[in-house]
């Protein structure tokens, strides 16, 4: 392995200007991402959009055509260097969690621990104590895999993968073959695991949700290029453009005019942060921003409701003054109650927080 100097920042993994073609089509377009050591991070982008290539560079499976990528300061990929996937001390959870079958749960677990440093009697603790980080009882180590739930096989999994002692954990989309309430469940285990370990870690998945709950950093990827990177909290409330807004969670998009920090749209005057352009603007709101109140300053009626259990969508024509005095505007937000908005109903409405303004003449407005 060719060493190079630690980076200054600490950072556990490096990639710098990585590309990737097939067939003469770019998936990776010199993409350059930096992630610190003991932190989970998520690069979430839509199906198609270079995901589970960049992972399998840096977990080795395959080389970029150009950049680098170094682990730990070490240089591991670029020019004339291609450290093999089993020398780069990486873990790896694929998204069926790839069970040997002929294999017990114990066994499964066991492949990862290296023999030398783990006899057969010290291996059997060592699989009941990663069993045990994982939430499976030693009982389980008895079981084949086809015994177990798609959760537990998928804990199952990331005890193996944990074994070899990674100092870089990658999760392949390991949730979505998982129903629902199992998917939240699993994957609250396997944070908590890793947490704990500490563990360096990237989850590759295209559920927004996911990204957003599961990581410290999320990395946006789109058409072979990160359009955003940051903590989940930064890049759901002020994404970098519309449609970075709008595959993160739904997003309400109003015409606005923007005078100094404040952005005159149909649901009134809404304050903008650090405003980077004037005039004609698309304005964004996360619809949970937009509440039903007894004194709200804007007027709509109900248009559609959809029911969701704990909560209702509501489709609502606004009554309030457009840029130029105009009403008539669409949204749609979200509530708690539906008997307050059934169709034809005119509700009051405020809104809470911050815009984010997009330069550029506004497109048809929308409400997604």
């Amino acid at each position: 392995m060719t060493t190079h100097p630690a980076t200054p920042d600490g950072n556990h993994l490096d990639l710098v200007d990585v590309a990737r073609s097939f067939n003469g089509v770019e998936v990776l377009k010199g993409l350059t991402l930096s992630v610190q050591g003991g932190i989970t991070t998520a690069i979430v982008g839509p199906s198609g959009s270079g995901k589970t290539t960049l992972l399998r560079i840096i977990a080795g499976f395959d080389s970029p055509d150009s950049g680098t990528v170094s682990l730990q300061g070490n240089l591991v990929a670029g020019p004339g260097v291609l450290v093999p996937a089993h020398r780069r001390n990486i873990g790896y959870v694929a998204q069926d969690g790839a069970l040997f079958p002929h294999l017990s749960v114990g066994e499964n677990v066991a492949f990862g621990l290296d023999r030398r440093a783990y006899p057969r009697r010290s291996a059997r603790a060592r699989v009941v104590r990663l069993l045990g980080m994982v939430s499976l009882d030693s009982s389980y180590a008895d079981r084949r895999p086809d015994e177990l739930s798609g959760g537990q096989q998928q804990r199952v999994a990331l005890a193996r993968a944990l074994a070899r002692g990674p100092s870089l954990m990658l999760l392949d989309e390991p949730f979505s073959a998982l129903d629902a309430g199992l998917r939240v469940a699993t994957r609250k285990a396997v944070a908590a695991t890793l947490a704990e370990t500490g563990v360096t870690t990237i989850l590759v998945t295209h559920d927004q949700s996911e990204a957003l709950s599961f990581s410290d950093q999320v990395a946006v990827l789109r058409e072979g290029v990160l359009a955003q990177v940051g903590n989940p909290f930064v890049v759901y409330t002020r994404p970098v453009d519309r449609q970075t807004a709008e595959f993160l969670g739904d997003a309400v998009i109003l015409e606005a005019d923007l005078q100094g920090s404040l952005a005159y749209c149909a649901l009134g005057a809404i304050p903008v942060r650090r405003p980077s352009c004037q005039g004609a603007v698309q304005l964004m709101l996360r619809p949970e921003q937009i509440r039903i109140t007894e004194h709200g300053t804007i007027a709509g009626t109900v248009l559609e409701t959809d029911f969701f259990g704990p909560e209702v969508t509501v489709t609502i024509r606004l009554e309030g003054p457009g840029p130029a005095g105009a009403g008539g505007e669409v949204i749609t937000i979200r509530h708690w109650n539906a008997a307050m908005a059934r169709i034809g109903t005119r509700l009051r409405l405020s809104v809470v927080g911050e815009g984010v303004a997009f330069p550029g003449a506004p497109a048809a407005t929308r409400s997604v």
